[in-house]
């Protein structure tokens, strides 16, 4: 893969990050709706600003296409770690490809309660609980990632190495960070309901600075990558050289 196509997925994690809070903003969800709405209040939402609820399942749904590409270019880089045994690398890249369903499964459920607004509001809460319990609460494709993703940086045996070692141990912080999102299941109120401090505000905070990070990491190791091939296209020319 050519440094060129590496430097263009590398805009998918950008992108990825605003299309989806984009699709948030545009439902008008930022901040969360209080998960102990009543199905009535639930209802009454998705009548008064229908077209913004489905403008804004459309583009999290969209994201996900950048978040496949992003897991696809990771996956590319950390291979350089582990070699012709990436336990690792395919770890991080089939966490990352389910993760795309995280974000696909709620925003069709979000689409399918806006579809029909005016259908019995026990029915449009459903959908709309299914879907924020699913956003929300099932981050264990992104722990599984960025515990791959740390793995792999800690595991690099070589002097120059891919990732600075830090990085190892901030993706297993980030993991531990999104710990508490599965416990949504069991409150309506207060820090660990869906929009809680702790299982939205900070994973919401921690998503933002992640791919901020990583940006940059895979920015660094796409340029590093392309001065060991041009250093080895130099030595096989002097090596042809020599021989001729």
């Amino acid at each position: 893969m050519t440094a060129g196509i590496q430097r263009a997925c590398l805009w998918s994690g950008p992108l990825f990050v605003a299309v989806f809070f984009g699709g948030i903003l545009a439902a008008g969800w930022l901040p969360p709706p209080a998960a102990d709405m009543s199905a009535d209040e639930i209802a009454q939402m998705y009548r008064s600003h229908v077209d913004g609820i489905r403008t804004g399942a459309l583009l999290i749904a969209m994201a996900g296409f950048f978040q496949g590409v992003w897991a696809a270019l990771m996956s590319r880089q950390l291979k350089r770690i582990e070699g012709d045994r990436p336990l690792f690398t395919y770890m991080q890249l089939g966490a990352g490809c389910v993760g795309i369903l995280v974000v696909v499964f709620p925003s069709f459920a979000f689409a399918a309660a806006a579809y029909d607004p005016g259908r019995d509001p026990e029915i449009t809460a459903a959908l709309h609980q299914f879907g924020f319990l699913c956003l929300v609460g099932m981050g264990f494709p992104a722990i599984l990632q960025c515990v791959a993703v740390g793995m792999a940086v800690l595991s690099d045996p070589r002097e120059n190495k891919v990732f600075p070692r830090w990085t190892g141990y901030a993706n297993l912080w980030v993991a531990f960070a999104f710990g508490p999102g599965p416990f949504i299941l069991y409150f309506h109120t207060g820090a660990v309901a869906w929009n809680g401090f702790a299982t939205f505000w900070i994973p919401a905070n921690v998503f933002g600075a992640w791919f901020g990070l990583w940006f940059y990491m895979l920015r660094r190791a796409i340029e590093s990558e392309a001065a060991e091939d041009a250093m080895a296209e130099l030595s096989d020319v002097e090596l042809q050289v020599r021989r001729g």
